[in-house]
């Protein structure tokens, strides 16, 4: 059996979440944080390269459980699930296309396949859009190796 890799970055007020088991590659952290997220170099978060809320936003924004985050104090985690539901309000559902990645169903749309079976249920759900992966219809972050580009 595989051993499941997580690492944690920590500020001092925050600590960040790597799962990449998770990792769809949509890109979208070192898009948004360039300075911190560096794929290519080892340690690949950069966390005291940015501010906190910076930080915070960027990890909000990952599609995926791949980058998550918590204040290391737990008085202040008791709001942070409540901020973010209420930031993310947004009563129609949408299915977004990460460029030269994957697309994303959301969870509240259910995916079904020609024998009628709904896959993924309540889950997100990352469909793969470059032909190349190896869990197809899903995503498995092929595209990266490929050189997808759409």
């Amino acid at each position: 059996m595989k051993r499941k890799i997580i690492k944690e970055y920590t500020n001092g007020e925050i600590t960040v979440k790597w799962q990449p088991d998770e990792c769809i590659h949509a890109t979208t952290c070192f898009k948004m944080l360039p300075d911190v997220f560096k794929p290519a170099e080892r340690p690949w978060v950069k966390i005291n390269a940015a501010s906190t809320d910076e930080i915070i936003k960027t990890v909000e924004a990952c599609p995926t459980d791949a980058l998550t985050w918590w204040y290391n104090d737990p008085e202040r985690n008791n709001n942070k699930n409540f901020i973010k539901m209420e930031e993310n309000k947004n009563p129609k559902p949408k299915v977004q296309i990460f460029e030269n990645g994957p697309m994303h169903i959301p969870a509240e749309i259910d995916l079904v396949d020609n024998d009628g079976k709904i896959h993924k249920v309540n889950e997100d759900k990352y469909i793969c859009r470059c032909g190349h992966s190896g869990n197809k219809p899903f995503c498995d972050g092929s595209h990266m190796k490929m050189g997808f580009k759409g």
